[in-house]
């Protein structure tokens, strides 16, 4: 059998378990946009699975193990809404599914992404260190952002609805839907502040009184926020932390783009395109973290995320075509040989071409400078 075609049936069959489970087990309502972001996620899984397998570069298996440890977040994502209140499972307990929500998507799967492009460029970066030292540093780097950023959230499960915004919310609404019921209309954001008693807070914990000026600051901070978008205050220090771990896979893409272009060093097929589109997938959810956090009103807020998703689903979908591709041109005679050689003797052989670099180089640079490695004179010695 065909490879393609294994990989195309083993991703049939998880698709059709996760169709079952929706149909025959109660769950909370799942979008298309969701559905199709985590069985593409499911696919790339598939993939890099059957690369680890067939990958002829031992140190180039790790690349893509990493990638498979960070697309099994799909299972979790289709686990999501079976989980909790509206759910199949643990239905009793209203919190799982944000502490789920906390550590796993906007937690784990950041961490996750950002290790596996941290891995990439530190393979590229120090090609002689042993495999171990990769991940050492790997892991040290995303590790130390991560606790930079979450710190809290492990000292604190709740501590989204212990911040200083929730916290002075909270006593701004209850004063709101006091005046509301009396006067019979909303008051405004002088009023409120007049009215309302409002405390300085430290880790969840009142630690003084404000004064008016600084009352009157915070009603007309959090007055666009009344009376009932209190979700967005709660999710926004966690969309800025997710938003940040993105900036940091971000920054290390560019650093392998930058370290490629100065020193162009033996790279596998494909490789370079993978990380492109990681480049675009990540900018997207920083932009899509950054525009939620942005938003003031919480339906707007989740239309965001919709859009977002639709956007990210189309470069998912492009990244399973070059992981596709890689898996294809590994398996092949052409590209086995071509993987040892760059491995072994890297300066006998010039870079791999596919059709996308063809069509490049024929549109838009002149075929008798290129003759070699793109960027790098052909007369240089190796």
């Amino acid at each position: 059998m065909r490879l393609s075609k294994k990989v195309f049936y083993w991703w049939l069959a998880i698709l059709s378990l996760f169709a079952a489970t929706l149909l025959c087990l109660q769950h909370d309502r799942v979008s298309l946009p969701g559905f199709l972001s985590y069985s593409i996620q499911a696919l790339l899984f598939v993939i890099s699975v059957y690369i680890v397998r067939h990958e002829p570069i031992r140190k180039n298996k790790f690349i893509f193990v990493n990638f498979a440890v960070l697309f099994a977040f799909s299972f979790l994502d289709h686990l999501y809404p079976f989980v909790g209140k509206g759910g199949e499972f643990f239905s009793n307990q209203p919190f799982l599914r944000f502490f789920l929500g906390e550590y796993i998507f906007f937690g784990a799967y950041f961490l996750f992404i950002a290790f596996a492009i941290i891995y990439l460029t530190v393979d590229v970066l120090f090609r002689d260190f042993h495999t171990y030292q990769k991940y050492a540093a790997s892991i040290g780097i995303a590790l130390t952002f991560f606790g930079f950023y979450y710190a809290p959230y492990f000292d604190d499960p709740k501590y989204l609805h212990h911040t200083a915004d929730v916290l002075d919310y909270k006593t701004l609404a209850t004063s709101y839907d006091e005046w509301v019921n009396e006067v019979g209309q909303a008051p405004t954001p002088e009023t409120l502040a007049d009215i309302t008693e409002m405390y300085s807070w430290k880790d969840g914990i009142k630690t003084g009184l404000l004064f008016p000026e600084e009352k009157l600051v915070r009603a007309n901070a959090l007055y666009a926020y009344l009376p009932d978008n209190w979700p967005v205050l709660v999710f926004k220090p966690l969309y800025s932390d997710a938003l940040r771990m993105a900036v940091v896979s971000i920054g290390f893409i560019l650093l392998f783009f930058g370290y490629l272009y100065m020193k162009d060093p033996p790279q596998g097929a494909y490789i370079e395109k993978i990380m492109f589109l990681l480049l675009v997938f990540c900018s997207l959810e920083a932009l899509h973290l950054w525009t939620a956090m942005k938003e003031v009103e919480w339906s707007a807020s989740s239309s965001i995320w919709t859009v977002g998703l639709n956007v990210s689903n189309v470069v998912l979908a492009l990244l399973a075509g070059a992981f596709s591709m890689r898996l294809r041109f590994i398996t092949s005679v052409k590209g086995e040989f071509y993987e040892q050689e760059l491995a072994i003797r890297p300066s006998t052989i010039t870079r791999w071409r596919d059709s996308l670099d063809n069509l490049v180089v024929e549109k838009f640079f002149n075929r008798k400078l290129i003759l070699g490695r793109m960027f790098v004179s052909p007369n240089r010695r190796q």
